[in-house]
């Protein structure tokens, strides 16, 4: 006797199973027995068949896709240290001096027809003293960023080859009893170079990522140096002959006002470099001289005023401390 079981092909690799029962081998109570046992056998080998089959259909859950962490950005806090280098411009007006001036000279044959005084004089002293000259130094500071504004504060100190104040008078003489070449007589007055110069500002600025614009202002501070004055007797004046001079120690330091501003661009995560540009008023101021009589004497003294501004041009270049970067909120 044969019996068919139909099966699900695709979970079993066949259509259908075949039992073979041999006849007259199970009585007739025996034989319902056997045939209840398969069923269940077949029904219970079909659910096995059926489970992942089911487990397929059922919903799968979606996978959850964090967010990717916010850009880093660059941050211009904190402490940093740096060096220029650059140039100054000095402009440095006099009001010129009214008064004795040129020391009196003898001049002796044959540049003269006879041995000839010529007495001192009296002229204005005056020019300019606009000056250049190559400027560096350091700087020290701390900034503070909010958002993308940022906030500091700012030290720096430089040596500089400025001069100062430039003022000469010159007389000639010539004709008469000159025979020879003209006699020329020169007396100038350097006074006021710049030895140093000095700030502390405060800075305002906007941050573009590692780019930064920025104002600066603040108290300014310079040394200056005395007064120097030369007296230059031309050829064919004997006594006293050649060039002679006198100094004034008359150092001061002044105080005034700086306004500038600059870019700034970091170029690494500690290191950046800026250009600035700033202008410095220390106000008005008189320097006195004295003008020598080339004996060893003086023969008259005077006082120069004059506005002293300084204009600067510098590169720079700071390294900032501290972790640079942050993350945007």
């Amino acid at each position: 006797m044969l019996v068919t079981v139909a099966l699900e092909q695709q979970h079993f690799g066949v259509e259908e199973a075949t039992l073979l029962v041999v006849p007259g081998f199970f009585s007739h109570g025996t034989k319902g027995l056997v045939m209840k046992k398969l069923t269940i056998t077949v029904a219970a080998l079909a659910a096995l068949g059926a489970g992942p089959a089911l487990a397929a259909d059922m919903p799968v859950k979606a996978p959850v896709y964090k967010a990717p962490p916010p850009p880093a950005v660059y941050s211009w806090s904190g402490f940093y240290v740096g060096a220029n280098i650059g140039g100054a411009w000095s402009r440095n007006n006099s009001d010129g001096y009214n008064g004795l001036v040129f020391p009196p000279f003898a001049a002796l044959p044959p540049e003269v027809a006879v041995i000839t005084i010529f007495p001192g004089q009296f002229s204005t002293l005056a020019g300019t003293g606009n000056r250049s000259g190559v400027i560096g130094g350091g700087q020290i500071g701390y900034n503070w960023q909010i958002q993308q504004f940022v906030l500091g504060v700012e030290a720096d100190g430089e040596g500089t080859g400025l001069h100062g104040l430039g003022a000469s008078a010159m007389r000639t003489f010539s004709g008469g009893l000159v025979l020879g070449a003209p006699l020329t007589q020169t007396v100038s007055v350097n006074s006021g170079n710049i030895d140093w110069m000095a700030s502390f500002r405060g800075r305002v600025g906007v941050a573009a990522d590692r780019a930064l614009f920025y104002l600066t202002g603040g108290a300014a501070v310079a040394g200056i140096g005395g007064s120097t004055t030369t007296v230059n007797n031309g050829p064919g004046i004997a006594i006293p002959a050649g060039s002679f001079s006198t100094t004034n120690a008359g150092t001061t330091t002044r105080w005034g006002a700086t306004v500038g501003g600059g870019v700034e661009w970091a170029f690494a995560n500690n290191w950046s470099v800026a250009g600035e540009y700033r202008h410095s008023d220390f106000g008005n101021r008189g320097t006195a001289f004295t003008i020598p009589d080339g004996f060893g004497g003086v023969f008259a003294t005077g006082t120069l005023n004059s506005r002293l501004t300084v204009d600067q041009a510098t590169a720079r270049l700071n390294y900032r401390f501290g972790g640079p970067v942050a993350t945007r909120d």
